[in-house]
């Protein structure tokens, strides 16, 4: 009795823990509403912060993101989602590539390019990397030189590049139904003709889909940029960036609106008042379907005012045979003038949700085979398997819940007994929703082992939970028959009472325990006769002589019915 209680506690520490880790997850979205308002707030009392280091990392990546002025950090379902947001590659059902090339400042040799590839992955969460680059060419060289004479001169050396670059690596994983985090991990060069330095940094993010129940289509969207930073070769430091976005789906999913903001919390190096101070950059941006292949967009970004205007079109397959791709083009105008933006995404192998679904069903089918043969922390353990491939599926952690329950009484049960056979069926019968099932074959179980006060105190919570009449100590001076002897009294006292249907009831209830038991077998025959049924009879009368072919009285029984 005192494991039992020990156990109990354990029970109870559980689900302590579990009320803790929701307080948690309440206590993380209090925290994101905060930032957004504090950030608004912060909007009306603002000023500009300037040029930061590597800040090419800042001016987005896809044609379609562009197109919507950047406001895409929640709604990232796309390839390009390694750059705004690791956690929204968790959308991705497909491996995908991304492709994109910008012609930037006309009258100059800039261009910007970004590459990008996600993996997605049954079990493991989705992997993801990118490479971009923004390259400035054609700058002239020139040496300054003095002669002897006093006389300075300027002598062509030709001309020198620009090129700053970063490779990131990234990861998604969906941690609950509606939450996804994600990580990414950037090495940053720059280069200036035979210069160069470098900076490593790692991001964190958050994405929720689905935020509440009357807005599916709602997603938030929190992160840090340059959570943790090194710098080698250079006095510049990563700056330190909250990011903060919204979006929902309106017309049947057919308009997506977006809102970003993004606050700089290093503009002014240790100086916290300023930071906090600091004008953020905000990109609001609208999708619309107008057919299931052809989009229109238009965003906005800034600061204080608006600093760029976007237009944009997406073009995507509809036919299974032409293949999975996608064509996004932008169309930006800033003070240096307009640039254009063109980018192509391609999806191809299988779902990775096939996949999960496949290995989540073999998973389940195997847990469930080993509680049938009575290693339930096993199974237990083959649960938490599919679990982590398919956090979200309800019926794995249903299962697991169930089978926890058995477990904080029996944790095994793999003897050739009446007793252990009856038990394994009722964790399978439990495991499997089916309590009623259950209850019999642990009643039958503790009735062959009236000492198993595991068993019993188990039998009692789940009758309680049924609202069924909770089964007491058994104790055989009193009770003098057993639980499948009071079932065969209940059904001999229905058929003399004409129930049938209520004796074909508890007959069937004895054979769901003892499928051999011939005594069931005989009065079910008998009903079946009595209902003028002399087939189904005869059926049942044969499977006890199958059974004890020297039962004398249901070969009179057959007789009779020649």
């Amino acid at each position: 009795m005192k494991q039992q209680n020990i156990k109990t506690s354990f029970g109870n520490m559980l689900n302590l823990i579990k009320i803790k880790v929701n307080i948690i997850y309440q206590n993380i979205l209090l925290l994101i509403t905060i930032s957004v308002l504090f950030t608004i707030v912060n909007i009306v009392y603002a000023q500009n912060i300037g040029g930061q280091p590597a800040q090419f990392l800042q001016w987005g990546a896809g044609a379609r993101a562009f197109g919507l002025g950047g406001a895409f950090f929640s709604v990232c379902d796309d390839a390009s989602a390694t750059y705004w947001n690791p956690a929204g590659m968790t959308q991705l059902e497909r491996k995908e590539f991304m492709a994109l090339h910008a012609e930037l400042f006309p009258g100059t040799d800039t261009t910007y390019d970004f590459l990008s590839f996600v993996y997605p992955t049954a079990r493991y969460g989705v992997l993801g990397t990118n490479y971009t680059r923004l390259y400035s060419g054609g700058f002239q060289k020139i040496k300054i030189v003095q002669t002897p004479e006093g006389i300075v001169d300027f002598q062509d050396e030709g001309t020198f590049d620009n090129i700053n670059s970063a490779i990131t690596v990234s990861y998604g994983k969906k941690v609950v139904s509606n939450t996804s985090v994600g990580i990414a991990a950037k090495i940053v060069t720059r280069k200036l003709d035979t210069e160069q330095d470098t900076m490593i940094t790692g991001d964190l993010s958050l994405l929720m889909t689905g935020v509440k129940q009357n807005l599916p289509n709602l997603n938030l969207a929190f992160g840090i940029r340059n959570l943790v930073h090194m710098e080698f070769n250079t006095d510049d430091k990563l700056p330190l960036i909250l990011k903060f976005g919204v979006s929902n789906k309106f017309l049947k999913n057919r308009l997506n609106c977006a809102f970003d903001f993004e606050k700089n919390l290093s503009a002014y190096g240790g100086d916290f008042g300023k930071n906090l101070a600091a004008t953020p950059n905000w990109a609001i941006g609208l999708e619309y379907w107008v057919v299931n292949f052809a989009a229109l967009r238009v965003g906005f970004n800034g600061e204080k005012e608006i600093r760029e205007s976007n237009i944009g079109i997406g073009l995507k397959t509809t036919v299974e045979e032409w293949g999975d791709y996608g064509l996004d083009l932008a169309f930006a105008m800033h003070e240096l003038g307009q640039s254009f933006r063109l980018s192509g995404t391609w999806r191809f192998g299988k779902s990775y949700i096939q996949n999960r679904d496949a290995t989540v069903k073999r998973l389940m089918q195997e847990a469930i085979e080993i509680v049938r043969r009575g290693n339930f922390l096993l199974a237990y353990s083959k649960f938490e398997q599919a679990f982590n491939v398919d956090p979200t599926n309800k019926d794995i952690s249903n299962s697991m819940t169930r089978l926890q329950e058995i477990i904080s009484f029996i944790n095994r049960a793999t003897a050739n007994t009446e007793e252990e056979n009856a038990i394994r069926k009722g964790a399978s019968s439990y495991v499997e929703a089916d309590i009623q099932n259950a209850i019999n074959s642990f009643r039958y179980a503790y009735y062959k082992n009236p000492q198993n006060t595991k068993l019993l105190n188990l039998l009692n919570q789940l009758e309680k939970k049924a609202g069924l009449p909770v089964t007491e100590a058994y104790r055989e001076e009193i009770v003098g028959f057993t639980m499948i002897d009071k079932k065969i009294y209940d059904a001999r006292q229905a058929v003399m009472q004409g129930k049938y249907d209520e004796a074909l009831i508890r007959c069937q209830e004895i054979l769901n325990l003892e499928p051999k038991n011939t005594t069931a077998m005989e009065i079910m025959g008998s009903v079946f006769f009595m209902m003028n049924r002399p087939d189904k009879a005869r059926e049942v009368w044969m499977k006890v002589l199958e059974i004890d072919p020297t039962n004398k009285i249901v070969q009179q029984f057959l007789n009779e019915l020649k």
